[in-house]
């Protein structure tokens, strides 16, 4: 219990200690671990210089021994040299690579081992022998452990100094204060405004406990002026709940007023809506009256048209006639003509005919000649005296057509004259139809606007109902709630009272 309660971060100085501990812990842990590594490159690099120069020392030392192959020399050679305790092995070896030394043995596994091999060069450059070398890595081991355990230390003092550091510094600017303000704060919970706070300097804390000092000053200001208002609010909240009464009940009036006006307007609605219907239909009737009479007038068109035509014909045929009346009296100029050449071939017949008969036998012939030819100047004076009769039938026909062309001439005109009239008389009718019909539209169309209008009173009137009810079960609501304001009001000077304002 005492363990969780530690861990607990409900105090300031658990909150500010703990983090920085355990950030300090880190950044000591990634310093140590860079100076283990930089040591352990140092080391290895020193270590390797070292071996390097060892190597290169005894090779260039061992050339005289090589030279007088003195095998002796060089194993005591390599018994100084492995005195070291950091060289592990040193064994010289001839050009085959065989062992000359007894002294120092090549271990089998040297993955652990830092080695160094070197040829041992003669004067002349020949290559006469090798030397492999091998140190150990536990000095580097070693350094860097010291190395730790030195960080460590450190480390553990300075995470003394600074725990010792940081519990001065919170509990003396941070905690003391903070738990003066804590006390003021149980004070204020209590109702107590009288408190007094010191101030504690111009940082952060300094400055919130200015500000709950300022905080304390003006709640009580904000107090007193709570208790004005709320002796306001409950004398306010008793006239509101007067009021409300009597607004419910003018509310009802109203629903009831509006109630009645909605019943008329759907009376009148249905009226305006049995209008629009009228007006539509009439609207139809005058559109097809103005259709018909449209076509009436086209019909009339067309008669004036076959008419204008037909008196074209007329007085073709009148030309015609007349002029089949000149041909007439030009063949009778022609009959007399014949009729004239007719008698005087009859009369130079009978003048033959005397001639022949006073020739006699040798005018016999010639004598019948001239008889039948005065018989056909008779047969032509007959058949001209018929075909003049028959040209005076034609021309008295002809006469005849003429003034009963004229007669349908003029009839002609008059129909047409009618027929204008009646055209005129018929686009009148249109004029007077279309009019009808714009008329009927815009009846129509103002019918269907109060149809609308109607519509739209009547779902105004519905919504005002429905608001009316709303507003009603509103103001019933207000009441009561101001029946509960009243009641919070007093409360709330009760819980006003409970303040202490004053010493």
């Amino acid at each position: 219990m005492n363990i969780r309660k530690l861990w607990k971060f409900d105090k300031i100085g658990k909150k500010f200690f703990i983090p920085s501990i355990l950030f300090i812990v880190a950044l000591f842990a990634v310093l140590t671990a860079i100076n283990v590594s930089i040591n352990n490159s140092l080391i290895s690099a020193l270590m390797d210089k070292r071996g390097k120069a060892m190597v290169n020392y005894m090779a260039k030392t061992s050339v005289f021994y090589y030279t007088n192959y003195d095998l002796g020399a060089l194993d005591g050679f390599v018994q100084e040299a492995i005195k070291d305790p950091d060289l592990v092995y040193a064994v010289f070896y001839d050009e085959n690579k065989n062992p000359l030394t007894i002294t120092s043995k090549k271990p089998a596994d040297t993955t652990s081992l830092m080695n160094h091999e070197q040829a041992i060069v003669d004067a002349a450059g020949k290559t006469i022998g090798l030397l492999s070398i091998g140190y150990s890595a536990k000095a580097i081991s070693a350094v860097v452990n010291r190395g730790v355990w030195i960080m460590l230390l450190t480390m553990a003092v300075a995470l003394i100094l600074l725990s010792v550091g940081i519990t001065f510094f919170v509990r003396n600017v941070i905690t003391r204060p903070l738990g003066k303000t804590v006390i003021v704060a149980n004070k204020l919970t209590e109702g107590d405004l009288t408190v007094q706070l010191e101030a504690a300097g111009q940082d952060e804390i300094g400055q919130l406990i200015a500000a709950f000092k300022n905080m304390v000053a003006k709640l009580k200001v904000f107090m007193s002026q709570v208790s004005t208002v709320t002796m306001s609010v409950n004398s306010l909240a008793n006239d509101i709940a007067v009021s409300v009464e009597q607004q419910a009940t003018v509310s009802a009036e109203q629903s009831t007023a509006v109630a009645e006006i909605t019943a008329t307007m759907e009376e009148l609605s249905t009226s305006s809506t049995q209008i629009a219907e009228h007006a539509k239909s009439v609207v139809d009737i005058a559109t097809k009256t103005w259709e018909n009479t449209k076509n009436g007038a086209t019909a009339v068109e067309r008669i004036m048209m076959k008419m204008n035509e037909i008196h074209a014909d007329n007085e073709d045929s009148i030309n015609e006639i007349v002029a089949l009346g000149k041909k007439s009296r030009e063949i009778s100029k022609v009959m007399e003509i014949i009729n004239t050449i007719a008698d005087q071939t009859k009369l130079i017949a009978f003048n033959a005919a005397l001639e022949a008969s006073s020739a006699g036998e040798a005018g016999k012939r010639f004598g019948v000649v001239a008889v039948e030819i005065r018989r056909l100047a008779d047969s032509v004076m007959e058949s001209t005296g018929e075909i003049e009769s028959k040209i005076n039938e034609i021309q008295e026909a002809v006469n005849r057509l003429v003034i009963a062309s004229e007669k349908g001439s003029k009839g002609i005109r008059e129909g047409m004259e009618h027929s204008n009239q009646t055209a005129s008389a018929l686009m009148d009718v249109v004029d007077a139809a279309q009019s009808t019909q714009e008329a009927a539209k815009q009846i129509s169309l103002s019918t269907q606007q109060q149809k609308t209008a109607s519509s739209q009173v009547v779902t105004a009137l519905r919504e005002i109902v429905a608001g009316s009810d709303q507003t009603s079960d509103a103001i019933r609501q207000i009441s009561a709630i101001s029946r509960k304001l009243t009641d919070l009001s007093a409360s709330l000077k009760g819980q006003v009272k409970k303040f202490k304002v004053e010493e």
